[in-house]
């Protein structure tokens, strides 16, 4: 039986339009698998009536792994500090035990800072999480090096996280990238640049590190 031939143009178009209906497939967010409470059974070897009596649903158990998470992840820098060291070298302490938790623990830093967001668990407080607690935190000790108020320590203080996890979440992804450093020196020197930036005057403070709020 003879092939059939699309009219003169039509081949080109349907593959125009297969290429951009694959393009809004692809750019949708997607929420990441979430193991099923049969599987989660499975793994750990018993029936699902024994996990279903610890968890009514597979959004609480999910909300029990974030949590777990989180707690882990902030004993890690809590543990990484030291009460007695001077703030800089607090801040550094911190940074390098959050790039290492990153590296060490891929997965679960990419479900709490990446994908959490996307999973279908109950609306939270913005002011909460792991992201907000490491803000907060670092806006204290940069407030209480710099002497500077807490819009501007919160400002620095994001701006300082936000780098760090850049660090962090483009060296899990891009493996294959030749990096001009390694990542521990790398977060000591993002340290350093903001608390520089932070302890000069406030009227200088929107014209460095991460440009003019304009």
């Amino acid at each position: 039986m003879a092939r059939l031939q699309n009219p003169k143009g039509e081949g080109v178009r349907l593959r125009e339009n297969m290429v951009a209906a694959a393009s809004e497939l692809l750019f949708a967010p997607q929420p990441p698998a979430v193991p099923s409470l049969r599987a989660v059974a499975r793994k750990c070897g018993v029936s699902p009536t024994a996990v279903y009596l610890h968890f009514s649903s597979q959004e609480q158990l999910i909300q029990a792994v974030v949590e777990d998470l989180n707690s882990r992840f902030a004993a890690h820098l809590a543990d990484a500090d030291d009460l007695t060291l001077p703030v800089t070298e607090r801040l550094e302490r911190r940074a390098i035990a959050y790039v290492e938790w990153g590296f060490g623990n891929a997965g679960a830093y990419q479900l709490l800072f990446e994908s959490k967001d996307r999973l279908d668990l109950p609306p939270h407080d913005r002011n909460q999480g792991p992201a907000w607690e490491i803000i907060v935190h670092t806006a204290e000790l940069l407030a209480d090096l710099a002497s500077t108020d807490t819009e501007h320590a919160l400002r620095w203080a994001t701006r300082l996280w936000v780098a760090l996890h850049g660090l962090v979440s483009l060296r899990i992804h891009k493996t294959d990238h030749d990096w001009p450093d390694e990542a521990i020196p790398a977060a000591y020197d993002i340290v350093h640049l903001h608390v520089a930036a932070v302890s000069r005057s406030p009227a200088d403070h929107d014209s460095g590190i991460g440009g003019s709020r304009g």
